[in-house]
Order: C-alpha cells, then sequence, then structure tokens
C-alpha cells in the first residue's frame, strides 16, 4: 500500500491570505446590524472593528450575510462579488471598486490583518446601493438593503431555459497584454447549448457562441477568445459574465450565470521583453535548484536580496499562478535568503519570473528564469541531490506540553534531518534516521515534536546526505496554553493506519475540559462527526471518537465547542492511506503488430494496485505479474507491461490489477497480430 500525500492548494482566500503581509493596527471591536439584525462573527474569525475611524469587516461573512458570491483571483490579488445583476470587482490594498465596470474611490482600502482581509463597510454595502448608518452611543453599524424581489418577474416565464447553468468560468491567463486575446473557458450543465458573454462594465452583450465539447461527466465546454482593449495608460480590471442559455433563450438568473476578472496591462507583447536584462539594486542572485524538471514536480528557486525586500513572488508562465514567499534567513551580512518552488503543470519550455516586494509593492520589472518541463522524463537524469522539497504542519499553531507533528518531504539523497528548537545549535535537536516512506523519487517523513512554550517558536530543519553536507529550512509555530474552559482541540492521534474511502477510522482526540461538542468536518462544511458532550472539571480530557472516512484527500476539521464558542483543528489523514482499487487508464504503444513482437503498453491504477497481470479472453494469465510500479503520481502509480500473444487476428486482452485484499478492477482491450 501507497501513502497518498493531500496537497494543500491555497485556495480559499479569505480564511488563508498569506500573499500579503500582516498590518497591526490598535482596533475597537463593534457591532454589525443588517436590517435590524445582528450578524454573528465567529469569535475564531476576524471581528468588525474601527481602524483610523473606518469601519472594518472581514469579507467572507459580510459577503455571505449581504447574499454575495465570490470568486478571487489569487495572481491578480483581486476578489470578484456578485449578486443580483451587480458585478463589484476590487484589488487588495486599492481604495477603488469597479461596480459593474465603473470606477468607484473611496477614502480607505482594504487591508491585511492578522492573516484576514477586511475592506471598508461601505465600500462593500454601498456598492450594492445599501445605505449604512453609524449609531455612536451603542458603537454599531447598521447596514439597510432594498429587498424588493424581482422574482413575480420571472413566474411566468418559467421554461426548460432555467436548466441552462454555468458551473464556473476561467481564463487561462490573469493577466493579459492589450491587444491579446484572453481565452475564456465555460463549464454548462448538459441542457445548455449556447453562452452569451457580457461586459460587466456596462452590460453590454460582447458575443454568442454555441459550439461547445461534450465532457464525460455530463457537463459542456464552451471556450472563447476575448479580445482585449486597452485604451487606457494604466493597467485595466475587466469582469466577464457568462450568461447560459438554450438556443436563442438565455437564463439571466444570478445564480446561473458566473464572471470573472482578469487584468488588461497598458503594454501589448511587443513592448513586453522576458530576455530584457533586469538590474535591480535589491537583487544580490536568483537561481534555480534545477531547469530541466518533469511535469507536474516543482520548479525550486533561491533567491538572495538585500535587508529592503520583504518578499518575493514567483509566477509561472505555464499557467501563470504565482507563490508568495515571506519566510527567509538572514546571513551575517543583513542579507536575507528566500527560498521557495511552484509547480511547473505543462509540457514545454517556460518561465519562472521573480518579482522583489519592495517600498509597499512589487517591482514591476522582474528576474526571469528558464525551465525546461518534460512528460517523458529520464529515470536516469531523475535528481538525486540534497534537498528539502517541502515541509509543513496541520496548524500554525499548537499547544504548550503537547507534541506537534512536522510532515517533511527530500530528495532521495537524505540521510537523516535534525529538527533544531530556536535555542539549539546543530547536534543538539532530534533526529530522525529512517524516513516513514520511500518511494522512487522522494522520501517522506514524519517527525513528531514537543511545544515547549507559548508564543511564537522558530525552528528549523536540516536534511544531511551521506557525506555530511546539508541544507536547511525553517517555519514558525505558535505556541498557546490549554484553558479548560476555551474550546480547545489540543491533539488528534489516527489510530486507524490502513485506510479504504468508505470504511471506518478511529481517532484519540484530546480536547479542553470545559468541551461540550465535538464535531467532524470533510472541508469545512460536510460533518461526518457530531456529538454533544459532557463537559469535566479537568483541564483536558481524550475521547476516542469513530467515523466513515469518504474521501482520503481531503483536509477534516476538528471543532469544540463550549457555548457557542469553538475552535476549528485541520487535520490530514496519514498511515497507509489507500483508494479502492481501480483502474484509471490504459494506453497501448500499437494495436497491430507483427506476430514476432510484443504488445507493449502503459497502466494507470489507483494507488491501492498492489499487482498487475495480463489475461487472454479465456482468463489465462499470459503475462508476469508485476508487483513494482514504475512510477508513482500523487495518489496514482504508473506500470510499463509488456507480453508475446500466442495467437494470429484481432483478439482481446484484459488488464487485471488488484489490492492486497484481493479485490480487482479490470480493463478490456483489443489488438490484431499480423
Amino acid at each position: 500500500m501507497k501513502r497518498v500525500l493531500s496537497v494543500i492548494l491555497a485556495l480559499s482566500i479569505l480564511l488563508s491570505m498569506s500573499a500579503f503581509s500582516s498590518v497591526a493596527y490598535a482596533a475597537e471591536y463593534v457591532a454589525v446590524y443588517l436590517n435590524e439584525k445582528l450578524i454573528d462573527f465567529p469569535s475564531t474569525d476576524a471581528r468588525p472593528q474601527i481602524i483610523s475611524n473606518r469601519t472594518y469587516v472581514p469579507v467572507r461573512k459580510t459577503c455571505e450575510s449581504l447574499g454575495l458570491s465570490i470568486d478571487w483571483n489569487s495572481k491578480t490579488e483581486t476578489m470578484t462579488l456578485t449578486r443580483d445583476g451587480v458585478t463589484i470587482a476590487h484589488t487588495m490594498r486599492s481604495k477603488i471598486v469597479y461596480v459593474n465596470g465603473n470606477a468607484v474611490t473611496f477614502d480607505t482600502p482594504s487591508i491585511n490583518v492578522n492573516n484576514r482581509i477586511l475592506m471598508p463597510i461601505r465600500m462593500i454595502a454601498e456598492s450594492i446601493g445599501a445605505t449604512v448608518e453609524w449609531d455612536d452611543p451603542t458603537r454599531s453599524v447598521h447596514i439597510t438593503t432594498n429587498n424588493n424581489s424581482n422574482n413575480n418577474n420571472n413566474n411566468s416565464n418559467i421554461n426548460n431555459v432555467n436548466l441552462a447553468i454555468v458551473n464556473s468560468i476561467s481564463v487561462e491567463n490573469n493577466t493579459v497584454n492589450k491587444n491579446e486575446n484572453a481565452k475564456l473557458k465555460v463549464i454548462c450543465s448538459g441542457d445548455t447549448t449556447s453562452v452569451k458573454f457580457v461586459d460587466a462594465s456596462n452590460n453590454s452583450k460582447i458575443d454568442v457562441i454555441s459550439k461547445y465539447v461534450q465532457n464525460s461527466d455530463g457537463t459542456r465546454t464552451f471556450e472563447y477568445d476575448y479580445k482585449c482593449v486597452n485604451e487606457t495608460k494604466e493597467n485595466i480590471i475587466a469582469t466577464i459574465q457568462a450568461v447560459p442559455g438554450i438556443d436563442s433563450n438565455f437564463n439571466e438568473n444570478t445564480s446561473a450565470c458566473k464572471s470573472v476578472s482578469f487584468i488588461i496591462l497598458n503594454k501589448d507583447k511587443t513592448e513586453v521583453d522576458a530576455d530584457a536584462e533586469y538590474d535591480s539594486d535589491y537583487l544580490i542572485s536568483c537561481k534555480l535548484t534545477n531547469s530541466k524538471i518533469q511535469t507536474d514536480d516543482y520548479a525550486k528557486v533561491k533567491v538572495k536580496t538585500t535587508s529592503d525586500v520583504k518578499k518575493v513572488k514567483l509566477v509561472s508562465t505555464a499557467n501563470n499562478k504565482s507563490v508568495v514567499i515571506s519566510d527567509y534567513d538572514e546571513d551575517s551580512d543583513g542579507n536575507r535568503n528566500f527560498s521557495g518552488k511552484i509547480a511547473m503543470t505543462k509540457e514545454g519550455n517556460w518561465r519562472v519570473n521573480v518579482y522583489l516586494y519592495v517600498s509597499g509593492d512589487y517591482e514591476e520589472e522582474f528576474e526571469s528564469l528558464k525551465v525546461s518541463v518534460s512528460d517523458d522524463y529520464d529515470d536516469d537524469s531523475k535528481s538525486n541531490d540534497l534537498e528539502i522539497i517541502d515541509l509543513w504542519t496541520n496548524n500554525s499553531y499548537a499547544y504548550k506540553g503537547y507534541e506537534s507533528t512536522l510532515y517533511v518531504k527530500t530528495s532521495t539523497g537524505v540521510d537523516y534531518i535534525e529538527l533544531l528548537a530556536e535555542d539549539q545549535d546543530e547536534g543538539e535537536g532530534k533526529t530522525m534516521q529512517t524516513p516513514d516512506e520511500k518511494y522512487s523519487n522522494y522520501y517522506y517523513w514524519e517527525f513528531d515534536f514537543n511545544v515547549k512554550h507559548t508564543g511564537d517558536m522558530k525552528f528549523k530543519l536540516l536534511a544531511f546526505d551521506e557525506d555530511g553536507e546539508k541544507v536547511s529550512d525553517s517555519f514558525t509555530l505558535e505556541g498557546r496554553n490549554a484553558s479548560k474552559n476555551e474550546p480547545a482541540v489540543i491533539e488528534v492521534d489516527q489510530k486507524t493506519n490502513s485506510l479504504i474511502e468508505g470504511e471506518t477510522c478511529k481517532f484519540n482526540v484530546t480536547v479542553t475540559g470545559g468541551v461540550d461538542r465535538l464535531r467532524v468536518t470533510r472541508g469545512t462544511s460536510s460533518a461526518v462527526y457530531d456529538e454533544e458532550i459532557k463537559s469535566t472539571s479537568s483541564t483536558t480530557r481524550t475521547l476516542t471518537i469513530e467515523f466513515e472516512v469518504d474521501d482520503v484527500n481531503e483536509d477534516y476539521y476538528f471543532t469544540a465547542y463550549v457555548g457557542d464558542n469553538y475552535e476549528r483543528f485541520k487535520f490530514r489523514l496519514t498511515g497507509d492511506v489507500e483508494e479502492e482499487i481501480r483502474i484509471n487508464d490504459v494506453k497501448i504503444e500499437s494495436d497491430k503488430i507483427s506476430e514476432d513482437e510484443d504488445v507493449e503498453l502503459t497502466v494507470t491504477t489507483s494507488n491501492s494496485a498492489y499487482r498487475v497481470w495480463i489475461e487472454d479472453s479465456r482468463g489465462k494469465q499470459i503475462s508476469k505479474i508485476y508487483k513494482t510500479p514504475d512510477e508513482e503520481k500523487k495518489n496514482e502509480l504508473v506500470w510499463d507491461i509488456s507480453f508475446s500473444p500466442i495467437e494470429d487476428g484481432r483478439q482481446t486482452f484484459t488488464i487485471v490489477a488488484q489490492d492486497e485484499n484481493k479485490k480487482n478492477d479490470t480493463w478490456d482491450f483489443r489488438v490484431t497480430v499480423k
């Protein structure tokens, strides 16, 4: 059985916005009422507060209360809010919002406080036509909306067009040069036969298309090239809405439509030269650890800067995805060393563009590094260098006196690792000699360590090879005290090590004594366990719970309640996690061969496959039994198989994949032997 490493996508903009540096303000918390009803902001999230004589509110809860849906573009740091025909686009740290494309300027920008995005309340409410009033005696804010409903307008017009729905709209590149095309992709319900594109700035129709590709799940994909025009001297935000339809009738309901925002640069392609020499007073050195990598692997960058640089952003030209690096090590000269990585998801020759954050913004110019990405990667060229590929903890905090777990992924050249606390030197830390899992191109380690005090704790991880050479990486963890009257999930210990989707898993969960309810969700909303429990007078206690695991790749959240107060603890499943046995894909080199040739094929299975072989039409095994996959890709295994057919003519063969419990999945294919 193989381990599935959960992939943390950083897709929830309102729960984790590490792309912005935290700003410290002295705050006064206030109450916010919507149509005279108090909005209940969770105590564990950001709170409405007075900052610089302006009322700021957390975006997610406020938008949910106002009925606004949220889309987030991490590359452009742009938020798109929609409700009842109103589309609001806003770029973080700006004072401007675009309401249906029209710029509205406010006197204060959105900000980041403790990794939470806060916006001025008027910036959100007044953009949808609501009124905002301040009640000084009660120190509270009152929002009043126009609740006139237009539902009756469509009562007489409900027909099949309501079956047309846009599931998603995306843009290939988040920034586009003027006079170039933005490639839009729209995925719709299976009933949709046409899509209308609308410019949200003036609600004008751009075009209607009816050509689509039918997807295997029943949905339909529409693609459209939007010509980007920018006649200004600044970069502008374009917001395009997709309206689904059946023939010439369109479903204009807000819930059926989706919008996407992107930036149109004020430069065209001829003005952008990636090979132009970049000369910055703040950059000392910038290099890739490996310029040739495999698809879905990471391009890893090391950047040395002066102390003026606060953070570094990496942007891949393969898909315009970006990663921000805010942690750094400072050398004796005061220079800063940033190390980061970015996933390269497409084959080809691409670049990683490196931007430096100086004086409150990223420099317009950037360093550009060439990366060659290949789908057909020679095993002999895989790097066996000394490298810490990735490290992470379940949460950004842990409790004093208890253990936390560090998860580490290294190259196969690592002999052992050592974890140093902030007061320890090399040789004084805790070491680990053997990885938990060894894969063909990396090692996986689970490192338990004690949390010794409260407050911020900085740790350094050292990885050594057989010759004593070492590399390092660091992380920071917040230590907390456990109070019996405060809700807290202190520790989660998974007791079931072998998992298959649909089976039951057992956990020991340590919580504070005052906890009277424990809830477990897959993701943040789908509950898999929810029980009231009796609080105790002890500081902590440990509960044994069980629940069915229906998705081994998802993060799970353990939430402890004391009355209405709660704390949420993120936890990922570990141990020998496997999925149900399944053959995902088969590629045959040629389905027509000569009688003296072998049939060669590549079989991709779920990670639970233990052995694979070929049978003929009579069920007789005609290949050897393969027990070692040739490649491991995330939660899949890849097997290169060959066999010699005995008879001539058109024949049917069966691929059999089997797990350790002798459960099978099969795949039939045909080959003609001349």
